[in-house]
């Protein structure tokens, strides 16, 4: 398993340590099942997101997504629709997106959580990375954050 990232653990320093837990354990158990992939971190307001994805195009080759939230932890698949779900994990109404819910790393281990993982990987419309990749791609998309104007007036 790859390790954590130092960027993956900064953005989860504003969680409880329950929180925290979860979101690496669920990391852990994506990984596991995917191998190596690219990881995007997307830190938004309350929550933060992060991507897996087969290549550099991290919206269209995209497997899962683990979304951590002020008090837990989701599991996201953009095709959950067409997963089996044998055990029933998935949940949500939308057209595609389905979810399972974590609350504890303890739910991680689940079963049927891997095999939802597996089949998510398994897409045929995902794509192919140009250079075999040799270990997990891990990148952070924070916005910038904006220089505030001076008090003073700006002369020239």
């Amino acid at each position: 398993m790859a390790k954590t990232p130092k960027d993956f653990t900064d953005q989860l320093d504003r969680y409880e340590p329950d929180v925290q837990a979860t979101a690496l354990a669920m990391r852990s158990v994506v990984l596991d099942q995917i191998g190596v992939c690219y990881e995007a971190i997307f830190p938004i307001k309350k929550w933060m997101s992060v991507l897996y994805s087969t290549t550099e195009k991290r919206m269209k080759d995209n497997i899962c997504l683990i979304v951590v939230y002020p008090d837990h932890v989701n599991l996201m698949f953009p095709r959950g629709v067409d997963l089996n779900d044998s055990k029933g994990l998935l949940e949500g109404s939308g057209k595609a997106m389905r979810h399972v819910k974590m609350r504890s790393p303890a739910d991680t281990g689940r079963p049927g959580v891997r095999e939802l993982i597996r089949q998510a990987r398994k897409r045929a419309d995902l794509g192919k990375p140009v250079k075999p990749l040799k270990k997990v791609v891990t990148t952070l998309k924070a916005k910038r954050v904006e220089k505030t104007a001076s008090a003073w007036p700006r002369l020239f």
